[in-house]
């Protein structure tokens, strides 16, 4: 079985929020999760569409 790091990070991440929200601490911004997701995902996108685009020898 084969690990995601970026989701599974991305998950942490959340939950993390949603435990410190329900203790009344709210260290994480939505914005900053937003943009967290937003730059990982923009950099997955890059990566796939280069990986895709390898000629296979």
């Amino acid at each position: 079985m084969k690990v995601n790091y970026y989701t599974l990070s991305l998950g942490l991440l959340g939950a993390a929020k949603l435990i410190l929200n329900a203790f009344g601490l709210d260290l994480i911004q939505d914005d900053t999760v937003n943009a967290i997701a937003n730059g990982v995902a923009a950099v997955l996108s890059i990566v796939g569409v280069y990986a895709n685009h390898q000629k296979s020898e």
